[in-house]
């Protein structure tokens, strides 16, 4: 009985979304994506190379697998690596950086969808990543004995796992080979409900963001904006961000360069910001100290940069990634919606990350945040601390997949 409204809700969902493709934009390449599959597995089927295949939502999960890709790709060269996207801003931010990835849609969670697609690209092993828990996928991998494993696993007590409705979906749990979680919390719920084949490791984006960290990065737009000036950052910023985000601009002192990254460029406004503006794909400004922008592939990159952070999403839908300023121990600024962030939980009690508010108290912690340097000093001890000790959840993992023989 299950199985059966699981495929009728499938459908009215693809069918919802077909409908929105025709003012959709979005919608629009979800459903031409779909329809590309078989060219974009052309390639990598037509080789003689078995295929590890890496599932991701979208760009943040691709940059949280990436590290663990690399690492089995250097270690098993005679493996070809497939990647797969159920967002299509996950396929477009991979297929413009990465342009030699081996990439494609998620195939629609039906059984003649799948088939096709596993019958095609012939898997030696399936990663999926953080929450990609698709139960018909699951269940016809398991049927044809595919190792399949789930990394960066997350969980919480609200979770549809833990309600009544999710009981077919901690099926499709137990059905994968290992579970690698990011801590403990999501282990001991998911022991509650049966499901013990998970082992802590942590969160491989930390493997991700210092990775970055170290990479040799120049960008001479960024530095002539800049020059000598400190430099706060705020990405990943949407609209509901923006009373906050002119509160901490206001409490900036004049010297201060700002540099504003929307999380979605084409629907931001900025015209609520009150003086002159520099965008990063445009001709300078000059005198102006705030630059927008505008180009994808850069933030996470140019933290380096800051002496100050904030990440948005914290007053819309949850905060974005954190950790990606973090790994340059600076302080950084949140909107209160963080509580489902294992990471900012953890730093808001250490007091490397605040959460701000349109108020007067804003104002009074950008000059602490600012003048304080023994604040300042303790700030950047702690976030080095917490970043070190998150570290090698890659290694983890390729040892245990060594360990078993899965490759």
């Amino acid at each position: 009985m299950f199985s059966l409204f699981y495929t009728i809700g499938i459908r009215f969902y693809y069918l919802s979304i077909r409908i929105a493709s025709i003012w959709n934009p979005k919608a629009k390449k979800w459903i031409a994506g779909r329809k590309s599959i078989p060219d974009d597995i052309e390639k990598i089927t037509s080789g003689s190379k078995e295929i590890i295949w890496f599932h991701c939502a979208s760009v943040g999960e691709f940059e949280q697998g990436y590290p663990l890709l690399k690492m089995l790709r250097n270690e098993y060269p005679k493996y070809a690596f497939h990647i797969t996207f159920f967002s299509p801003s996950g396929y477009d931010f991979v297929k413009q950086k990465y342009p030699t990835e081996s990439i494609s849609f998620l195939p629609n969670d039906i059984n003649a969808d799948l088939y096709y697609f596993i019958r095609k690209i012939k898997p030696k092993a399936v990663i999926l990543v953080k929450y990609e828990i698709w139960y018909r996928l699951i269940k016809l991998l398991n049927e044809s004995a595919i190792p399949t494993f789930l990394i960066s696993g997350f969980f919480r007590p609200d979770h549809f796992y833990f309600k009544w409705y999710g009981i077919p979906f901690i099926q499709s749990l137990k059905k994968l080979n290992h579970l690698f979680l990011q801590e403990e919390k999501s282990q001991t719920l998911l022991h509650s409900i049966g499901v013990d084949n998970t082992t802590v490791v942590g969160d491989t984006r930390f493997d991700r963001v210092i990775e970055t960290c170290l990479l040799d990065f120049q960008d001479s737009i960024i530095e002539n904006f800049i020059q000598k000036s400190p430099v706060f950052i705020a990405g990943s910023v949407w609209e509901s961000d923006q009373i906050v985000l002119n509160k901490i601009i206001q409490s900036l002192p004049s010297d201060w360069k700002i540099i504003l990254a929307p999380h979605e460029f084409a629907h931001y406004n900025t015209d609520w910001i009150q003086e002159k503006t520099h965008f990063y794909t445009k001709e300078k400004e000059n005198n102006a100290r705030i630059l927008i922008l505008d180009t994808m592939g850069l933030l996470s990159r140019i933290y380096r940069y800051a002496s100050l952070t904030y990440v948005g999403g914290g007053f819309d839908k949850g905060l974005h990634n954190i950790l990606e300023p973090a790994v340059y121990h600076k302080p950084i600024l949140i909107g209160p919606n963080f509580s489902k962030f294992n990471e900012a939980v953890q730093l808001v009690k250490l007091e490397c990350v605040f959460v701000v508010e349109n108020n007067e108290k804003t104002s009074i912690l950008i000059q602490k945040l600012i003048y304080d340097i023994p604040f300042l000093d303790a700030i950047q001890t702690k976030l080095e601390t917490f970043i070190s000790a998150n570290t090698n959840v890659s290694d983890k993992i390729a040892v245990y997949l060594r360990k078993n023989k899965i490759f």
